[in-house]
């Protein structure tokens, strides 16, 4: 990559992340990157065709203004084009903004182009069963689910006439409504699981992959720092009843989730999950597919700047 391209700049904006502050964010990075290039998303997955683009285009930085969704979208559409050297910065500005928890984001964007500041991360990639039976991939810089949330993600994320109606009206109360309506018919759910090759049966609620500590926007499992270098956290959330399950989310809301009988967390290389009826995968907020599903390391890192 040429010096001139190294210092080409363009941001990905998700106009529609956090609480709808897409203009503000264009204003301050005319007034704060004014060199950058400012490119916004239109629709669900267009920010993996931006990343592509920007790749394609010769850009040295390429910047994600948005939630951890936005990141991802950008993130994946760098990796396809093979754009590991190019430098990926985030702009925190979504709801939960999980990947930049830990680390202190610049109070003027300009840090962004600071070198100093850069980060060597590990990306997560993920293959799943798409609905049509193909299987898909996908790469992830915060985690997935697979259990309880993802099948509440799942319901959230239907276009229902209910859905449309309390989603239009208030967002939290529409996730609500969606936690609610899963829990009072949740099971818990049998499972082929294999840690690292080594097979297991588990009742589980949910199953977590982590490449960050935190989920939903700062919550934990009890451990406040990520895996090693080359591993994944698998978090086995181990089969409760509904009143159970009240109970341990209470505790994870109140970050006192360290020593609950029914977390179980391993560091591991790669995570294979199965059932006898297809669960949905969850990565990175977004509903991917369904099982079977496999997780591991990407091999090569992506430079990060927060």
């Amino acid at each position: 990559m040429a010096a001139d391209e190294q210092d080409r700049v363009v941001c990905v904006v998700n106009p529609s992340s956090g609480v709808r502050r897409g203009r503000t964010t264009e204003q301050r990075i005319a007034a704060e990157l004014p060199d950058a290039q400012c490119w916004v998303t239109r629709y669900p997955g267009h920010g993996i065709a931006l990343g592509r683009q920007a790749v394609e285009d010769g850009y040295g930085t390429v910047v994600a203004v948005g939630g951890d969704g936005t990141l991802s979208e950008v993130a994946n559409g760098m990796l396809a084009a093979g754009g590991e050297k190019v430098r990926l910065g985030y702009v925190p500005a979504g709801t939960c903004n999980d990947f930049a928890r830990g680390r202190r984001p610049v109070a003027h964007l300009g840090g962004l182009l600071d070198r100093t500041r850069d980060q060597q991360t590990d990306v997560g990639t993920v293959t799943f069963t798409r609905p049509d039976g193909t299987r898909g991939h996908r790469y992830f810089l915060v985690g997935g689910t697979v259990g309880l949330i993802s099948v509440i993600g799942q319901r959230f994320t239907e276009k229902t006439p209910v859905n449309r109606v309390l989603k239009r009206l208030h967002l939290p109360l529409a996730e609500t409504a969606s936690s609610l309506r899963t829990l009072a018919r949740w099971r818990p759910v049998a499972v082929r699981l294999e840690l690292d090759g080594e097979p297991s049966h588990r009742i589980i609620t949910n199953l977590a992959v982590l490449k960050v500590p935190y989920f939903a926007g700062g919550l934990t499992f009890g451990r406040p720092r990520p895996a090693r270098a080359g591993h994944l956290d698998a978090v086995r959330v181990a089969g409760v009843g509904r009143v159970g399950v009240v109970g341990l989310m209470w505790r994870v809301f109140r970050g006192a989730a360290a020593g609950h009988p029914a977390i179980h967390l391993q560091e591991v290389r790669t995570v294979r999950v199965d059932a006898d009826r297809p669960l949905p995968v969850e990565v990175d907020g977004e509903i991917v597919g369904s099982t079977p599903a496999e997780f591991s390391v990407h091999p090569s890192c992506l430079t990060t700047v927060v």
